[in-house]
């Protein structure tokens, strides 16, 4: 009985931690440091304070629109953002959106697809894309 109870425990964490280590790793390490001091040769710690030094990884993209058209509506396949005056720079996960500019009676002006890399900014230039 207790051999199935700590079989069923074991499992149950196991699988509780199943998605935390497929995910990809999302941490950069940084160094580590320290120096010696005095006579007896104590250990005192460096600038970090004894351990490593995590800096999370990126996990979306930024998209800044440039238009002459400062009411234009902005949508993000195919929903509403926000104005384009107001609506300068926005993060995006990382993959291909579909963007679209539209007046206010929901005329197409410009559309686009564009790529969003994490860490990086995409620049849209609506003046450019109707030539």
């Amino acid at each position: 009985m207790i051999r199935k109870l700590t079989a069923g425990i074991t499992l149950t964490l196991f699988l509780g931690m199943a998605p935390s280590l497929m995910a990809s790793p999302r941490a950069f390490f940084g160094p580590y440091g320290g120096f010696y001091y005095g006579p007896a040769y104590h250990w005192y710690p460096g600038p970090w304070y004894g351990g490593p030094v995590y800096f999370p990884a990126p996990t979306t993209g930024e998209l800044k629109i440039t238009t002459e058209d400062k009411d234009a509506r902005v949508y993000i396949d195919g929903g509403f953002l926000g104005l384009a005056g107001k609506t300068k720079k926005f993060d995006l996960r990382p993959g291909n959106h579909e963007l679209e500019l539209r007046d206010a009676q929901g005329h197409v002006l410009y559309q686009e697809k564009v790529a969003i890399v994490p860490g990086h900014t995409t620049e849209f230039k609506a003046s450019e894309a109707a030539d």
